[in-house]
């Protein structure tokens, strides 16, 4: 989509963007649900905006960062309980 807006300025935005928040995607694609629900999501923003519905468009997008970076917070949560239970001295206790 960006590339076919045929801006620079907004070509190179994104990229940054992009560079900054891989980890973020790399944490939430360790389930698979999150896959195909990002397949989802995606979808509907594409939906919007190809009929014209910026403010939809919007909602959408801003639910889906919303969405992301909650599931990104629990699954790094869930990730550090299970590291610490499989420290030497929790197993020890």
């Amino acid at each position: 989509l960006i590339a076919a807006s045929g801006s620079l300025e907004m070509a190179r935005i994104h990229r940054d963007i992009t560079d900054r928040i891989r980890i973020v995607r790399r944490l939430e694609f360790t389930r698979n649900y999150r896959i195909d629900m990002t397949y989802e999501e995606h979808g509907r923003i594409l939906q919007a905006l190809l009929r014209r519905d910026g403010l939809q468009a919007k909602i959408l997008l801003q639910k889906h960062i919303r969405v992301s970076r909650d599931e990104v917070k629990n699954i790094t949560l869930h990730m550090l309980q299970n590291a610490r239970k499989n420290t030497p001295l929790a197993q020890a206790a």
